[in-house]
């Protein structure tokens, strides 16, 4: 039987052992980086707090240990994620033809890469900008001591969205490319989109007016980066169709015009006999 009309039940099992290899070779991942990396990956997640002329602290017996997990896990999630991903696409690939699997290569690979252009963003540009404002400029003479664990959990809440919102292109792009959405939708209800982002920004993000505005203005900046994407391949798409239409309505008068000549020589023939 071809393992696009494979039964349920092996689907699952297939399933299972997925999810088995990537909860190992996360956890495999994130040993390693605990045992190996785990001072380098803390000064890279606390290097934009430390660099303000802050120090982290901790109060609790374990919280210095549990900020130093979540780091850890953090980095074993990075490690792991060639495992992860060649065990999701062994799980899709073979239920997808091959014109669709050159689809599916493109759109991993663009994923990909735009998470990690919204994580360095997050970074490199806004998150400094967010921890200069919260601590310095809206905080007023009020003393920061910021503890590791608050911290870590603030920085992971803090990137992680921008990440996602970095999708928002490719999926405008799917979605247009499926005939779903359309440029002049997307157009007409940008009032309601931008109400939506705000809400998302303000889920999202840490519940601080600060740090909802910095993701709100970067996701509204790539929705218009959206529009112009759907306009290009909605453009294209209806140029395609309309090449197509006329190349049909073209091989419909050939034949039309074929079957006209065979008819009037039937009937030349005819009147001959």
């Amino acid at each position: 039987m071809s393992e696009k009309y494979a039964p349920i039940a092996e689907h699952l099992r297939e399933l299972r052992k997925v999810l088995i290899w990537i909860a190992v070779s996360l956890v495999l991942g994130t040993v390693i980086c605990y045992s190996f990396f785990i001072e380098q990956a803390m000064n890279l997640v606390t290097g934009p707090i430390t660099d303000l002329g802050l120090e982290l602290k901790f109060i609790s017996v374990s919280e210095g240990f549990m900020a130093h997990i979540k780091v850890a896990l953090l980095g074993g999630l990075i490690i792991a994620s060639p495992i992860i991903c060649w065990q999701l696409m062994s799980f899709i690939l073979p239920a997808l033809y091959k014109h669709e699997r050159r689809i599916f290569y493109l759109l991993l690979f663009f994923s990909v890469v735009l998470f990690v252009m919204g994580i360095a963003f997050a970074y490199f540009v806004v998150l400094r900008m967010a921890l200069n404002a919260l601590l310095f400029t809206f905080s007023g003479d009020l003393i920061p001591e910021i503890t590791a664990n608050y911290y870590i959990s603030f920085v992971l809440k803090f990137m992680l969205p921008f990440g996602i919102v970095f999708e928002i292109p490719l999926f405008v792009y799917f979605l247009t490319k499926v005939g779903i959405v359309k440029p002049e939708m997307l157009r007409k209800n940008r009032k309601y989109v931008i109400l939506v982002m705000l809400i998302l920004a303000a889920m999202l993000t840490p519940p601080d007016i600060v740090s909802q505005l910095m993701l709100a203005a970067p996701m509204y900046v790539l929705y218009e980066i959206s529009i112009k994407i759907s306009s290009v391949v909605y453009n294209r798409k209806i140029k395609k169709e309309e090449r197509k239409a006329r190349k049909e309505a073209k091989m419909k008068a050939k034949a039309e015009k074929k079957q006209a000549k065979a008819e009037a020589k039937q009937k030349r023939e005819e009147k001959n006999d």
